[in-house]
């Protein structure tokens, strides 16, 4: 339930569901845990002297579907962009015989950064990738400068009472009400298709899904305490239309101890990283905070 479809629309369409995607100017695997995880370096080299953005996909999604080309060349205007697939995601692979975790994927984001020298890093995630920034700056505080999180639920009840229903049990079947907020079944096709083009094995789409369901049915979300031990800076953004109920994020926004709340209108769950442009000075007033 935590994938994006609107961000198709940030790439170059010439034909049904084609898209023009940005090269990256570095990209490889680092071994973790018996598997490759897939990154790529956009803009600057990592050098140390600027503080690298790290973009975290949502559910689903491969890093050619998460974040558009304009998304990516604005960001690596200012820093170095790196951008990471997680477990069962695009180039990297599943681990089909471990549970699927969050702890493991933040885990491995942290690796993937231990791998490349970077020391700290402005994180910024959609939906699960949120999830997975959050991990990183409660495990790894000292790898993280600043977080931005984009529709993303500290706790499973942190979404729409229905949507959390649903998560808990895929049985159900979604009110006519709920319905227009959920990928379609030509975005699933999108989904597998984007999939299918770059994956280790291009058969596991389906059954990566049902884990990665099943991972957050299951997941017992950040405790208080953990939000409260927070210590950098976080934009938490949510769209007055998402799967993240408002109340939900301001609660949250006020136990961390330097986080600022941002709803913006109009927006849906889908549609949340294509406010870049609104996002981008929230952020970078975020990161003059760091003190």
């Amino acid at each position: 339930m935590l994938g994006s479809v609107e961000l198709l629309d940030g790439y170059a369409m010439t034909g049904p569901r084609v898209w023009a995607k940005q090269s990256a100017d570095k990209s490889g695997k680092v071994e973790l845990d018996g598997i490759g995880v897939y990154y790529e370096v956009h803009g600057a080299a990592l050098s140390g002297n600027t503080t690298p953005m790290v973009l975290l996909h949502g559910g689903a999604l491969t890093i050619e579907l998460a974040f558009s080309s304009e998304l990516v060349a604005r960001f690596a205007q200012r820093c170095p962009v790196i951008l990471i697939e997680q477990q069962g995601h695009g180039h990297t692979a599943d681990r089909p015989a471990k549970p699927m975790t969050i702890d493991q994927m933040v885990k491995d984001t942290a690796g993937v950064l231990s791998h490349l020298g970077v020391r700290q890093a402005d994180l910024f995630g959609h939906s699960l990738g949120g999830i997975v920034a959050t991990g990183v700056v409660i495990r790894h505080p000292n790898l993280v400068r600043s977080v931005t999180t984009l529709g993303t639920p500290f706790q499973l009840d942190g979404f729409l009472p229905e949507l959390a229903r649903i998560q808990r049990d895929p049985t159900l079947t979604p009110s006519p009400e709920l319905v227009p907020l959920l990928p379609t079944e030509a975005d699933f096709n999108a989904w597998r298709e984007s999939f299918i083009r770059v994956a280790p094995d291009p058969s596991a789409f389906d059954s990566n899904l049902e884990r990665l369901n099943a991972m957050l049915g299951a997941w017992p979300g950040w405790t208080e305490a953990e939000l409260r031990a927070i210590r950098a800076p976080m934009l938490i953004a949510v769209g007055d239309n998402d799967y993240v109920r408002i109340d939900h994020a301001a609660t949250v926004a006020h136990m961390i101890p330097k986080a600022r709340l941002a709803v913006l209108p109009g927006t849906t769950h889908f549609g949340i990283v294509k406010r870049h442009a609104w996002l981008e000075p929230m952020m970078e007033s975020l990161a003059q905070s760091v003190v």
